[in-house]
């Protein structure tokens, strides 16, 4: 199963409606089963919600369209009419919602939620996936669409093998000094960008840094059971997105059309 990911467009200032219809027909060009777009459609209250949701309805795939809300959409308070739009073009943005969809005789079970805050107003630590748990499904494989990468701990816990996610733009940019990568994004997450892995079941406490491994940040192959003889693995996928915010400056972190195939072990 191919799955199509754009996340975190920032349309505005310096990603106008021409860029998104160009990364939309790159996303209808790897012919996906299913796209998905992962939060973070506008920057601000004064950005053209409208418009980037009307040129993300040309994105095509027989299994639909989906997405979540991002941060940005908490801040400009266009959760609801984000959702809403979506519906007006027949694509569906998830709020604490699951789906089942189906693919040549086998099921899957897609979540979406809003952008996961790991504190309140007044600093007090939350705990992501809050009600999450009802959603996800023991039956058949669950794949999860959250903004926050920070949530996959949480959702590895719950037992959910596959979340898609964006929010750090890789870091917008990546130097390299003395074989040291530098990404600014590692201040605030251990998933910058790429795959990342996690034991399946596991606390939301472990500690990631014995845990998680990388793979390429362009592409991923990801086995939808685990292989014989292997514990199994929760997965999450970090698209480094389209836009940016700041500034309009990307350096050794490219924008990210990506492609995620789902195979059988």
């Amino acid at each position: 199963m191919r799955i199509a990911q754009l996340s975190d467009i920032h349309i505005g200032s310096y990603i106008s409606a021409a860029d998104v219809r160009r990364a939309v027909g790159m996303a209808n060009e790897l012919r996906p089963d299913l796209s998905v777009v992962t939060g973070d459609f506008i920057t601000g209250p004064n950005d053209p919600l409208r418009t980037c949701i009307s040129e993300l309805a040309g994105l095509r795939a027989p299994l639909g369209v989906w997405g979540c809300n991002g941060n940005h959409e908490i801040y400009a308070d266009a959760q609801h009419v984000a959702a809403e739009l979506f519906a007006e073009h027949g694509m569906k943005l998830l709020r604490q919602e699951n789906a089942e969809i189906s693919w040549r005789g086998a099921k899957f079970n897609l979540v979406g939620v809003d952008y996961q805050l790991a504190r309140s107003s007044r600093g007090r630590r939350l705990t992501m996936l809050a009600h999450t748990d009802v959603l996800v499904r023991r039956d058949v494989p669950n794949i999860l669409l959250s903004h926050n990468p920070n949530s996959f701990p949480r959702a590895a816990e719950l037992g959910i093998e596959l979340m898609l996610t964006g929010h750090t733009h890789g870091g917008q940019v990546r130097v390299e000094i003395l074989d040291h990568r530098f990404s600014p994004a590692q201040f605030l997450t251990p998933y910058i960008a790429g795959l990342y892995k996690r034991p399946l079941g596991s606390a939301s406490a472990l500690d990631d840094q014995e845990t998680w491994s990388a793979a390429r940040s362009h592409a991923a192959t990801l086995d939808s059971a685990p292989t014989a003889g292997l514990a199994p693995a929760a997965l999450v996928y970090v698209n480094r997105g389209l836009g940016t915010i700041g500034a309009p400056v990307r350096l050794g972190v490219p924008p990210e059309v990506s492609l995620l195939i789902l195979r059988c072990a």
